[in-house]
């Protein structure tokens, strides 16, 4: 990975992470918190974020040459929300949501990035197992 590559990935995660705290900010100052998402094992959520954040956090950064600018992009947005719920937790001992959708849903921006990488991450899995599929079916002919 190019040293401009990492820097590219940084001030992505960085926008992104800034973006959801200032909109929580915003939320809390105007009175638009719809509620904390409070935990009872807030210790064991702060614990498995951390690890998961890391794991991501190397992999994107890794030297891995068939990992692809578009894979490291997606997932900065998984490393962003999950930041941006860690702050919340160790902070506020909760999570705070200010998006209500069907009064059944309720999200903030981090939630929405990582939903944003979890879709991504599924079309990039199901377009290169259909490719290799391909590969494979035109090889055996």
């Amino acid at each position: 990975m190019k040293k401009k590559e990492k820097i590219i990935i940084c001030i992505i995660i960085i926008i992104l992470l800034l973006i959801d705290q200032i909109t929580k900010i915003t939320a809390i100052k105007n009175g638009y918190i719809i509620q904390n998402v409070n935990t009872t094992n807030n210790g064991y959520y702060i614990f498995i974020s951390i690890i998961i954040v890391l794991m991501i956090i190397r992999y994107i950064f890794n030297n891995n040459l068939y990992i692809k600018m578009q894979t490291r992009i997606i997932l900065s947005f998984a490393i962003s929300g999950g930041i941006g719920n860690l702050v919340d937790r160790v902070w506020n001992k909760s999570v705070i949501v200010f998006i209500n959708l069907n009064n059944h849903l309720e999200l903030n921006l981090s939630y929405i990035y990582i939903f944003i990488s979890w879709i991504d991450m599924a079309i990039i899995l199901t377009i290169n197992t259909t490719k290799f599929l391909k590969n494979k079916r035109k090889n055996r002919k």
